[in-house]
């Protein structure tokens, strides 16, 4: 008998249990249609139950024997199975999902919070700090360049219509909203690319 129904890697293909196949796990657009409108805690929950039903798939276990505590390692986790893990996780979510999944987050809880925070996406709140930051970089690159005057006064033109139109009136649906309102509200490339347009600069 198996200890806790998972079956060490070096029985696998031995012991006969049944596997999960990656048909078995929902389609990105049924998964994120399951999750919308849920609460958070249902949410991870949820996500908690993929990661098991995905580990289960791997590791040729039950996704019943799979503690959400419990180290990856512990689970007989080899460098195969992680990839393969990944690729699950990555097919049911749509997510982009680095090489080094289940290093990063060692549990299937760990794991299932990394999901949740990434299919909630940016928030205002988290973009805004990169936003001053880049800004900061800006000054920095001004502070130590020595250009011409020529160059001086064109940079000192576009920096003021930058200012100018940062500050212009929004529209009316937003016309309560201040322009440091906007600025937190903006997303990172809105901003990023209006500052370099203004600056002749490419991101590319």
């Amino acid at each position: 008998m198996v200890s806790g129904g998972v079956v060490p890697s070096m029985l696998r293909g031995l012991v006969p249990v049944t596997r999960r196949t990656a048909s078995a796990l929902p389609t990105p657009a049924e998964f994120t249609a399951r999750l919308a409108g849920l609460p958070e805690d249902e949410r991870r929950r949820a996500l908690t139950d993929l990661v098991r039903d995905s580990v289960a798939g791997v590791t040729q276990s039950s996704a019943e024997a799979i503690v959400a505590d419990r180290e990856f390692q512990a689970l007989g986790f080899t460098s195969l199975t992680a990839v393969e893990l990944r690729n699950q996780l990555g097919a049911a979510t749509g997510l982009r999902l680095p090489a080094t999944l289940v290093f990063d987050y060692p549990t299937p809880a760990a794991l299932a919070e990394y999901l949740l925070t990434e299919l909630a996406g940016p928030t205002a709140e988290s973009e805004a700090p990169g936003l001053l930051a880049e800004l900061d970089r800006l000054e920095t690159v001004l502070a130590a360049s020595d250009p011409d005057l020529a160059t001086r006064n064109g940079v000192a033109a576009r920096l003021s219509r930058l200012l100018a139109g940062w500050n212009a009136p929004a529209p009316a649906a937003y016309s309560d909203r201040t322009p440091g309102d906007r600025f937190a509200s903006a997303s990172a490339d809105e901003v990023l690319d209006f500052i370099d347009n203004e600056l002749g600069r490419s991101r590319d």
